[in-house]
């Protein structure tokens, strides 16, 4: 994980600074800050067991790179188009000697989540992966503007800004282009062999997260993805810390429980109360940047989980990816025909920057945490959106997800196997507190007025004003900030 920022056109170096700073928790180990005529290029980096040294940026024959990535391919790619993995080595020093060799054409080789800054002479390049699992924001056009990776940072351009489209590059004084992937994928499965493929390939992923063989943190929440990747981890690992947080009998509780005894991780628990709710709403509201409801309700409890893990050089694993890829949403059951239930799975697998991928990255950035998603690697994506209904879906509503379910049979706690799809903050206990906290602490006659100022169906709640005044508080009444928030569907 790392914060860059930069600016093209004119140079801002003391700018460049401030937005550093403001995005500190995305690299306490180092800054680093280059600047040439009209332009600067910075970023922050967070000291991790795999690095050889902190320096942010890579330099080399006039070239500079700042990257915030996390690269399932990265040993191969090494391999491929330096040699042998001999030791230590940084993902921007491997993208720097890519680029000597490729130019531009080095990020559809790329498997994972990336923001990529290159400053090549005068030439500027931004790039972001497919899904934007990795934020970034722009200011400006393509001649001036500035860049960074966070929206609390990019306000200080004092500028409109949008997030930079995800699986785009843009080519300072020429225009923004697709990244078009390159040797993506795998040969075809047969059918009979696709849990052993899928849980291969969830296992490599997992694999690549570490490139040092360290052991790794894990947010169990007692699902079904989640129990699935430390279940891949207990294969690469025994040393893995896991924490899991809920109410006072929440359901995720005793699940990541039976997971954690089942598979031997150095496991903590927390139960939190509505006061400890209410303490840090403000905190995860900029943390998080945003005031979309079903966003907030999982970010509160995933904040507190992030912040119980005391070693933060080792990379922290999630499950986000699963219900998308693998057809965990209820209303996917009633959806006809195998093209359309793949491309609902599209939909939301491109939206997901804006939601559950912002969440991951925010609320372990939040606390200083290199968080990976391991399902989003493009072999585990390409093999789970080829399968069909037959694979996914079982008769029964609960059944849902079914091949991760049957592919990791044998680690797994028979009730977690059993277990039905919940929302995050279903599973830890938290949404039915958070509306009635809502209901006593925002009146009528304030909510009433503040639906009058308010965009039409932004704020339909009680609940979600409670949100928006704290992200307002923030923010202020920046447009650029109230655009930039997701907008989950309302039922």
């Amino acid at each position: 994980m790392e914060g860059i920022a930069g600016t093209y056109g004119e140079s801002d170096k003391s700018m460049i600074r401030r937005m550093l700073d403001r995005i500190a928790h995305r690299g306490p180990g180092a800054i680093m800050v280059l600047e040439d005529d009209g332009l600067t290029l910075g970023a922050r980096g967070l000291r991790t067991c795999r690095d050889r040294r902190p320096d942010p940026i890579a330099e080399g024959g006039g070239v500079a790179v700042a990257s915030d990535s996390c690269l399932f391919n990265r040993d191969q790619l090494h391999e491929r188009f330096i040699g042998p993995v001999e030791g230590p080595y940084t993902d921007q020093e491997l993208l720097l000697e890519m680029y000597e060799q490729l130019g531009a054409q080095m990020f559809g080789r790329l498997d994972g989540g990336f923001a990529v800054a290159v400053m090549d002479g005068k030439k500027v390049l931004l790039a972001r992966d497919r899904y934007g699992l990795k934020p970034l924001y722009i200011s400006g056009g393509l001649r001036h503007g500035s860049y960074s990776s966070e929206m609390k940072s990019q306000l200080l351009a004092d500028d409109e800004f949008v997030p930079f489209p995800p699986g785009k590059l843009m080519v300072r004084n020429k225009g923004y282009y697709p990244i078009r992937p390159r040797g993506a994928g795998r040969a075809a499965v047969p059918a009979r062999g696709k849990a052993e493929a899928l849980r291969g390939r969830i296992v490599d992923a997992v694999r690549a997260c570490s490139a040092d063989g360290s052991g790794f943190n894990i947010l169990l929440s007692g699902g079904i993805d989640s129990s699935v990747i430390a279940s891949a981890a207990s294969l690469v690992t025994e040393d893995i810390r896991s924490v899991c947080v809920g109410t006072e009998g929440g359901a995720d509780l005793e699940m990541a429980r039976a997971v954690s005894e089942r598979l031997g991780t150095d496991h903590e628990e927390l139960v939190y109360d509505v006061d400890d709710m209410l303490e840090i709403l403000d905190d995860v509201t900029y943390a998080a940047e945003t005031f979309d409801y079903p966003l907030v309700r999982s970010c509160i409890p995933n904040y507190m989980a992030t912040h119980m893990f005391s070693d933060r050089t080792r990379p922290t694993l999630c499950g986000e990816g699963g219900d998308e890829i693998f057809a965990g949403y209820d209303h996917m059951r009633d959806i006809r025909g195998e093209d359309r239930l793949r491309q609902e799975r599209m939909k939301l697998l491109r939206s997901g920057h804006m939601t559950g991928f912002q969440r991951v990255d925010r609320m372990t950035a939040a606390a200083s945490l290199d968080g990976r998603m391991p399902l989003m690697a493009g072999p585990v994506l390409d093999l789970g959106l080829s399968m069909g209904r037959r694979w996914l879906l079982g008769p029964r509503l609960e059944q849902s997800k079914m091949v991760l379910r049957d592919c990791f049979s044998d680690l797994l706690p028979t009730c977690v196997k059993k277990r039905k799809k919940l929302r995050f903050s279903d599973g830890a206990g938290s949404i039915h507190s958070l509306v009635e906290i809502a209901g006593e602490i925002v009146t009528d006659s304030e909510f009433e007025r503040a639906r009058r100022r308010l965009p039409r169906n932004r704020i339909r709640t009680k609940e979600e004003y409670l949100y928006f005044r704290s992200f307002s508080e923030h923010f202020g009444d920046s447009e650029s900030a109230l655009k930039a928030v997701g907008f989950t569907p309302r039922p």
